[in-house]
């Protein structure tokens, strides 16, 4: 019986060989590799125009239904590169059966392809293949996909030919490009004075973080334990709305031992908050190992050893007693929660009815009482927000159009803009008419610039590039922070620099993008701007910029999810990098923030993973398949 299986499953594997690989190579010939100083005749001219091609420019492949289209932003260089009857493409499509987790080979046997190569096509073919296409692109028809495959596990690779020989071989991966996602540049606000912002106008609504520290196997803390902690808060003016809370136990131990451990702390942690309000606690809680700490902290020392180890040989060299009490300096650090809060100021005004809150504020306007105004102000907006009050609100307690009052008016234009109730040109239209109304408040000029910068991206034809340019570097002097208009001057070359490359000014996209390289380095960025960098720097293929940018913060526990994972697209087929200790213990930090989705970037383009052809590392096939089977 067990000889009848074993010739079934080498019949299916021989099967499944057969179906996505090929040996023909067609009339293909090969290229010799050369020095850069002794290079190959055979692909002499084509690599010259390959090297003078604009990096901007690019070429994709694509399925669709069962055709192969492979397309090129730019036609003039297509053709530059297809100069000859015998230049042209070939496809070489590639499964992701072909990476199954075992050590069976399933790659053709040949030196042109991995998968099963379709036949070339040459310049007049290509002539014929063409498809219509807007905006100078070239798609062409490339060939068909074979027989009954499983087209969303199949992925294109494709071969640049010039006089039969093959000259360059590439597969294609699922990045994001993004070309228009701009900085956040909110808009102005005039709220409260510092000299006039007393403990009656503290914030109506705050967000906190923290972390607490755990001692090895403790998880419970009595109301004593977090007083402290509780009126440093300053519980008493506020209430705590939510909590998110993230555990951390130490690497040793079994997974679910920690798991439990993990769990028990955070239950710790909200039932003695819970203990000191009356309000119900809102509370999210998510648990991990502390892998990442653990390995950056013993990179560079006696315990470097273990960093090439999987997860399950390393806990097993930690049921040492000898080794572990050596290591508890180190890990007694990793032992902790991190803590957000989200706190509500305890405060009348937030019970208060529509009616209510109405008639107080047409009251502190006919007291002149600017202060309080603002104040319930703010809390209308937050009310708002919180869908407590409906989006019509603001038109019922209407602020007279007069110089007095201009701190409320262009609160409430802000307000309503920034959620939504408004167009970016009504929103321009109301600050022209409070510029002229207020005599040149900057507050006003930044915020005009900011939405002029909006409407760039709607019609670029309805603003005067130049002006705009000339407004904002003025901002700096009326009093507006440099900081602030760094990020507005980023913004504006962002811009520039898009509509430059639909355009085909290569040189003039170039200068813009320099420009945000040497200008981003001077600004305080949060992990949503360098992400939005980093797809800039990529969409203009500056991918050694975008990985940077973002590999400081690759490490900490606190980092953006999208950030992480966007560096993983960036650096994963880069073989240097699996190699190196400090690039695991960011894989690491991924399995263990989002598992699925760490699976996921291994998964074909078609079906959203960057690429399954990842799994030609060694490393990554190795750790693919410990996490994702």
């Amino acid at each position: 019986m067990k000889a009848v299986l074993l010739f079934c499953c080498l019949c299916i594997g021989g099967v499944l060989h057969a179906q996505t690989t090929n040996r023909e190579n067609y009339d293909l010939r090969p290229s010799v590799k050369r020095s850069k100083s002794n290079p190959d005749k055979a692909c002499m001219a084509f690599d010259k125009t390959l090297e003078a091609m604009p990096q901007d420019v690019r070429f994709t492949t694509f399925i669709r239904n069962d055709s192969v289209i492979l397309t090129h932003s730019d036609a003039a260089w297509f053709w530059k590169l297809m100069a000859s009857k015998n230049d042209g493409i070939a496809i070489d499509l590639v499964s992701k059966d072909q990476y199954a987790c075992d050590k069976v080979h399933r790659f053709a046997s040949s030196w042109s392809h991995k998968g099963f190569l379709l036949p070339p096509l040459y310049r007049e073919d290509m002539r014929k293949n063409i498809l219509p296409t807007q905006n100078d692109y070239v798609a062409l028809y490339a060939g068909k996909v074979p027989g009954a495959w499983k087209k969303d596990i199949l992925e294109a690779n494709y071969l640049l030919l010039q006089d039969k020989h093959l000259c360059y071989y590439s597969n294609v991966i699922n990045l994001d490009f993004n070309g228009w996602s701009l900085l956040e540049n909110g808009l102005y606000y005039d709220t409260l004075s510092r000299e006039t912002f007393q403990r009656r106008y503290q914030e109506v609504s705050k967000t906190l973080h923290f972390t607490i520290p755990f001692e090895k196997d403790k998880w419970d803390y009595k109301q004593a334990d977090i007083r402290p902690l509780y009126d440093s808060l300053q519980l008493t003016d506020y209430a705590i709305k939510a909590i998110r809370i993230h555990t951390y136990t130490s690497v040793e131990g079994t997974r679910e031992r920690n798991e439990k451990l993990q769990q028990q702390r955070a239950g710790s942690i909200v039932r003695s908050l819970q203990a000191f309000q009356p309000e119900a606690l809102v509370s999210t809680v998510t648990a991990s190992e502390n892998w990442v700490e653990f390995l950056n902290d013993i990179n560079g020392t006696g315990f470097s050893n273990l960093i090439p180890l999987s997860k399950d040989e390393i806990k097993e060299r930690l049921t040492s007693p000898a080794l572990l009490d050596k290591l508890e300096p180190v890990l007694r650090r990793h032992r902790k929660a991190l803590i957000e809060l989200d706190l509500e100021k305890r405060i009348s005004y937030l019970q208060s009815t529509a009616g209510e809150l109405k008639k107080y504020f047409h009251q502190e306007l006919a007291n002149r009482n600017m202060e309080e105004a603002l104040y319930l102000q703010q809390i209308i907006f937050y009310r708002i927000k919180r869908e407590e009050l409906p989006d019509t609100f603001l038109h019922e307690i209407e602020v007279p159009p007069s110089l007095e009052y201009g701190s409320l008016l262009m609160n409430n234009v802000s307000f309503q803009y920034e959620n939504s109730y408004s167009t970016v040109f009504e929103a321009i239209n109301t600050f022209e008419k409070l510029d002229a109304l207020l005599k040149g408040n900057p507050k006003i000029k930044y915020n005009l610039c900011a939405l002029k910068l909006q409407s760039w991206r709607e019609s670029p034809v309805l603003v005067d590039q130049h002006q705009l340019l000339s407004d904002i570097q003025s901002l700096a002097t009326i009093g507006i922070p440099e900081l602030l208009v760094r990020r507005l001057l980023i913004n504006y070359n962002i811009l520039l620099s898009e509509t430059s490359l639909r355009q085909k000014r290569y040189a003039e996209k170039e200068k813009a993008v320099n420009f945000i390289h040497a200008t981003y380095t001077s600004g305080k960025l949060s992990d949503e701007d360098l992400l939005n960098l980093a797809k800039y720097f990529s969409y203009n293929s500056k991918f050694g910029w975008a990985e940077k940018i973002l590999q400081p913060r690759t490490n900490a526990l606190d980092v953006s999810e999208d950030l992480l994972f966007y560096y993983l697209n960036l650096t994963l087929f880069d073989e240097r990098n699996t190699k190196n200790s400090s690039y695991r213990t960011v894989l690491l930090n991924a399995i263990n923030g989002n598992q699925p989705r760490f699976c996921k970037l291994f998964d074909s383009i078609k079906n959203g993973g960057v690429t399954f052809q990842l799994l030609n590392d060694p490393y990554l096939k190795k750790t693919y398949c410990e996490n994702c089977r």
